[in-house]
């Protein structure tokens, strides 16, 4: 035999008084509540096309949003980085040798002298290094002066 449950045994959950009220969820974490902080404001995104929402604003916009990122870098410490005049060369990553070899950096003369007295042959140094074999003959010719100047 089956037995059915009453249906005072199954409470009904829709009409019984809540017992306990539940807390209800900050919107902000209580560490970073404060109001003034700029981590407890929401993140806002720039847009894919920033070029082109540029384009949009009007003289008075660019000039403070212009003003608002100068402020916002300077207080990073990322200062904007300065014009390059006209006159002023850019300054090469490493000094080239100064005898006959104008081309070649002083690390890229070093590997061709070293390669040398490996054994490899200079044809096979250029293509290696991607520079000219009369580049590796120069490299190779200097070699000798710089020792007997003390180099």
């Amino acid at each position: 035999m089956a037995t059915r449950r009453s249906a005072q045994t199954i409470p009904d959950l829709f009409s019984a008084p809540p017992t306990a009220k539940a807390p209800e969820p900050l919107a902000v974490p209580q560490n970073k509540a404060n109001t003034g902080s700029v981590a407890s404001q929401p993140r806002l995104f720039l847009p894919k096309d920033l070029a082109g929402a540029l384009k949009r604003l009007d003289t008075a916009e660019i000039d403070a949003l212009l003003a608002a990122v100068t402020t916002e870098a300077e207080r990073r410490g990322r200062r904007a980085k300065d014009k390059p005049t006209a006159d002023a060369r850019p300054q090469p990553r490493q000094a080239s040798a100064e005898h006959g070899t104008g081309s070649l950096t002083t690390g890229k003369l070093n590997a061709v002298r070293a390669a040398f007295k490996a054994g490899v042959k200079p044809s096979a140094i250029a293509r290696q290094f991607g520079i000219s074999q009369s580049d590796v003959r120069k490299a190779l010719a200097t070699e000798g002066r710089d020792r007997k100047s003390g180099r």
